[in-house]
């Protein structure tokens, strides 16, 4: 079953173009420089995002258009799953000191060290588009802070993190930092946050679920 986030059906009479494929998602650009990603991962659908199966990897152009998904101009979908990317509630999260165990062997010493020490001195914008994977590793540990300032509506300056976000990240990384700060989560968060459900967020990315999972502690117990 195809799903696709009600922020993708809003881009109505908007099409997006293919510009980077991996092996399970694709990537597309609209005209105002929003990212949109189609994999094939179950549960796994982004902010704005399609989870459909891999047969539709090898479109490369999606237009939207009166709650119909086009492809390529001529394969019309009209049947599928919506995923709201907004919370309603939180109810889990797991301990800092257990995310920090988790974590070992699985990121560079070095590179958790300085971004632990970053965190510790709330020195978020130093590190921005620092660490490993498509979204660096920074950038998604401060998803989770972003998202969460927002959803307990703190006063935080999200304007300045997204200027010099622009200028040190790649676009789909800058996008992932700008959906959290304005409260909207993939699908692999919502269900760990609402749900309690960890395994869809520790399998997003090499290390991006792990990200989110300790930026998210870090507010609920260093932070926030």
């Amino acid at each position: 079953m195809i799903e696709v986030s009600n922020l993708v059906l809003k881009k109505n009479r908007k099409s997006a173009k293919s510009f980077f494929k991996t092996r399970y998602t694709r990537y597309y650009v609209f005209e105002d420089g929003e990212i949109l990603t189609l994999t094939v991962h179950h549960n796994r659908v982004g902010v704005l995002g399609i989870v459909a199966q891999p047969y539709f990897l090898k479109f490369d152009e999606i237009t939207i258009e009166d709650n119909k998904l086009i492809f390529d101009y001529k394969n019309v979908i009209k049947t599928f799953r919506i995923y709201n990317p907004k919370l309603k509630k939180i109810n889990f999260y797991e301990k800092f000191e257990k995310v920090l165990k988790i974590l070992e062997g699985k990121v560079d010493s070095r590179i958790f060290s300085r971004i632990a020490s970053s965190l510790n001195r709330e020195e978020y914008m130093k590190l921005i588009g620092f660490g490993p994977g498509l979204t660096p590793f920074f950038d998604d540990v401060l998803s989770g802070i972003l998202f969460l300032n927002n959803f307990y509506s703190k006063d935080f300056d999200k304007q300045a993190i997204l200027e010099i976000a622009k200028k040190r990240t790649n676009n789909i990384s800058f996008y992932q930092l700008y959906y959290a700060s304005n409260g909207y989560v993939p699908k692999p968060v919502k269900m760990y946050l609402e749900e309690g459900i960890i395994e869809p967020l520790l399998n997003m990315g090499d290390t991006s679920g792990l990200g989110w999972m300790l930026g998210i502690s870090f507010f609920f117990e260093l932070e926030g």
